[in-house]
């Protein structure tokens, strides 16, 4: 297995992990978790942003560097914001 497919594999279990312990766990471990993943997270989530701002032409660095974005933008600040806004205010259930 090279090192890519290592990688994957680890950041996809490590989801997976995270996500059965949401859906399984007690109230005192949602809680453990969400006091050290929280701050994973969100510092992961700056740090994939920060690859994707666009430089001054308005290119992403990280994905379309030799053209710019258009109206839509990067595929990754759009799934943060689905994800962090539109999907947070939607609320659970909704």
């Amino acid at each position: 297995m090279d090192e890519i497919s290592k990688l994957r594999t680890a950041v996809y279990s490590r989801l997976d992990y995270l996500d059965i312990i949401v859906g399984e766990a007690d109230e005192a471990s949602k809680s453990a978790l969400a006091d050290t993943v929280i701050t994973q997270m969100t510092g992961a989530w700056r740090e994939l942003l920060a690859a994707h701002d666009p430089d001054e032409r308005g290119r992403c660095r990280a994905c379309s560097p030799w053209r710019p974005l258009g109206r839509t933008g990067c595929s990754v600040w759009r799934t943060a914001h689905r994800h962090l806004i539109t999907d947070a205010a939607e609320g659970p259930g909704t």
